[in-house]
């Protein structure tokens, strides 16, 4: 295998609705489900990469999904690093525009493609990527900013409680 680069083989990608215990909070709604995408991108030398994505609406994976498919697909066969595979993906849809969807689609293989070469390097991705593995200061968020004032006491000592935190947004 060249060094940086794999073949990309397939991909599959499966669309989740997750259940959330707390709903999400936001300007434009209230959301007591999460959707996901999940991507497994099948590499030639027999590795899988995983990334996912997280398009915020659950009607967005009618798109997305034949997006990644249809993107995944041009470049089977293909020996690519990331960095390659993300230039010459932009080119290919150069047409379509390079926002929005589309872009989507191309970052959901990319982040695959990383975490397929970090695995074919035996390495955590952060490390592979030059950082180091340890601790990472968390805090919890939930809208608390748009929930009535009345309730953000309470509300905010059950986040801090629900998962140990010690900062809250």
């Amino acid at each position: 295998m060249p060094e940086g680069k794999l073949t990309i083989e397939s991909v599959t990608v499966r669309p989740v609705l997750l259940p959330l215990k707390r709903p999400i909070v936001s300007k434009v709604g209230l959301f007591d489900e999460w959707p996901l995408l999940l991507i497994d991108l099948y590499t030639e030398e027999g590795l899988v990469g995983r990334s996912y994505l997280e398009p915020y609406l659950e009607q967005a994976a009618r798109y997305l999904v034949p997006a990644i498919e249809d993107i995944a697909e041009r470049f089977s066969g293909e020996a690519l690093g990331p960095v390659d595979f993300f230039d010459q993906a932009r080119k290919a849809l150069s047409l379509i525009g390079l926002e929005g969807l589309s872009m989507i689609a191309v970052s959901g293989v990319d982040m695959a493609l990383w975490d397929a070469l970090a695995k074919a390097a035996d390495m955590p991705l952060a490390v592979y990527l030059g950082g180091t593995l340890g601790a990472v200061p968390a805090y919890n968020s939930n809208g608390l900013w748009l929930s009535p004032v009345h309730s953000l006491g309470e509300e905010a000592a059950e986040l801090i409680e629900e998962g140990g935190f010690n900062a809250l947004k």
